[in-house]
């Protein structure tokens, strides 16, 4: 008596996988066509339909083996066909018939090289009806497909498909995993759409051999609508989301493309170091850099953004972008510290000037060029003359911007500011000398009135008896002596 056939899944040795994170691996499972009936009553009936073309020795031999299938002794059956098979004058349907019960006992032994050979042979004696020997092509194919053998598995499978077989959803799905493997993306994409169109509801196996095709033939807007159902359909598959931003972002849509990863962050979905900056990184990308600063300092808070200089040094340029310099400065500091580096002394001197520290921006731009490593240091000289120019230290800037002449690219904003510096300091000098004129001539009025009072007391005149003004105020005593007399560095003449 005969059991019920049981179905098994081979795993397919290699899958078609794509290059972004949303294509899985595809191992399609391999379904046997049924080789017997499960019930008693059809297993007989199909005995007495097979008696016409077999002799009554093989016939009631291949019952005995069925039966012996039946209750699982698989190798028993395995060498009662092989036995079979030696027999003499077995006409050609005969042997097919016992080699397809002889494959099916080798596949059921993990056999799987023994049981195509023995379908295939079955096949080529041209002996079966067109049905049994389609479903001996199906199922070597289907075996074919799991051993990597694709080129002789799709053409079994497409041999039977020209002799009648229906194209099933099925079929088409490993028609289309075997023709990516070989490499005919256009044959392949063709069987997956059918599979696609063909399943009452697609699985991940369907959208995920499309998005294999696509991506094999560049063909990025079909990526992309496939991608947004796949997201519709699996809103919870992280992977599906980021290959939907990275589809975005190369069919230029950038925008939408920030706004998936934004919607990934607010769900709780970008979780390494590197989902995080590359989320910040868009924020700068959209001129948006204060809230790419914010979202990095609060996951470097958190412990999710890696503190490695280059993370360090996004944050600070971040809030350098957003002029939020009281924010990027213990940044800046923490970089300097870490790296050492002229560049980062910089990039801090610029953040303390922007913050009108002006003196500790002068140290540290003299730093970095003293750390070397600079881009161009002319123009870090040119930054050290401007700060010295706001503490008023003018001679100090003219020798930064001297330095600067050095350098071709820096040699013409150093000469402006030379020259307006030194009118800085010419009309400084103009304008002390009026400054002066007018105390001079004040207090040459103030000592003629103090010249035409009698003397107060002996205080106001000398040794000699020469008139003294012991009570100039200070500011004349810049200008004249205790005579009165201008002193020289003074004298109008």
């Amino acid at each position: 008596m005969i059991g019920e056939v049981h179905m098994r899944q081979i795993h397919c040795h290699s899958g078609l996988a794509g290059a972004i994170g949303a294509l899985v691996v595809l191992c399609l499972g391999l379904t046997l066509a049924p080789l017997a009936q499960a019930q008693e009553g059809e297993t007989r009936e199909r005995s007495a339909r097979s008696e016409a073309s077999l002799s009554t020795r093989v016939g009631q031999r291949l019952l005995d083996l069925m039966e012996a299938e039946a209750e699982g002794h698989w190798q028993i059956a395995h060498d009662g066909y092989r036995d079979l098979l030696r027999l003499d004058g077995l006409t050609p349907y005969e042997q097919a018939a016992i080699l397809k019960m002889l494959g099916r006992a080798r596949y059921e032994l993990d056999d799987t090289s023994g049981a195509i050979a023995a379908w295939q042979q079955a096949v080529e004696l041209d002996a079966l009806p067109d049905e049994d020997a389609n479903v001996l092509r199906i199922n070597a194919g289907q075996l074919l497909l799991g051993e990597g053998e694709y080129r002789d598995g799709v053409e079994l499978i497409e041999a039977a498909l020209t002799r009648g077989t229906p194209l099933s959803g099925d079929l088409a799905l490993r028609l289309a995993q075997g023709y990516g493997q070989l490499q005919d993306y256009r044959t392949g994409l063709r069987y997956g759409r059918i599979a696609f169109e063909a399943a009452e509801e697609p699985g991940r196996q369907h959208f995920s051999i499309l998005l294999f095709f696509y991506q094999q033939m560049d063909l990025v807007p079909q990526q992309t609508e496939l991608m947004g159902q796949m997201i519709t359909r699996w809103p919870d598959e992280k992977s599906y989301w980021t290959s939907y931003a990275s589809l975005l972002a190369r069919s230029g849509r950038e925008q939408d493309a920030f706004e998936v990863n934004r919607i990934l962050y607010l769900n709780g979905m970008l979780e390494t170091s590197t989902e995080l900056v590359r989320l910040a990184q868009y924020y700068s990308y959209y001129e948006y850099p204060f809230g790419g600063a914010e979202i990095m300092e609060r996951e470097f808070n958190a412990g999710r953004i890696d503190p490695t200089p280059e993370n360090y040094q996004l944050l600070a340029n971040l809030w350098r972008q957003a002029r939020e310099w009281d924010r990027a400065l213990p940044v800046l500091r923490r970089i300097a510290t870490l790296t050492g580096a002229g560049p980062d002394y910089e990039k801090l001197g610029e953040a303390l000037y922007q913050a009108g520290d002006f003196s500790e921006a002068e140290a540290m731009f003299v730093q970095a060029i003293n750390q070397g490593g600079l881009d161009r240091p002319g123009d870090t000289w040119n930054l050290v003359g401007t700060v010295r120019v706001e503490t008023d230290d003018l001679e100090g800037a003219i020798a930064a911007f001297e330095e600067a002449l050095a350098w071709d690219y820096s040699r013409a904003g150093a000469q402006g500011w030379i020259s307006f510096v030194e009118q800085k300091i010419a009309i400084g000098l103009q304008g002390e000398r009026m400054q002066d004129q007018v105390n001079i001539e004040a207090c040459e009025l103030e000592i003629e009135r103090m010249r035409r009072s009698p003397p107060m007391g002996e205080d106001e005149v000398d040794s000699e008896g020469i008139r003294i003004f012991p009570r100039m105020d200070d500011l004349c005593r810049t200008y004249f002596d205790q005579y009165g007399q201008l002193h020289p560095e003074y004298d109008r003449a």
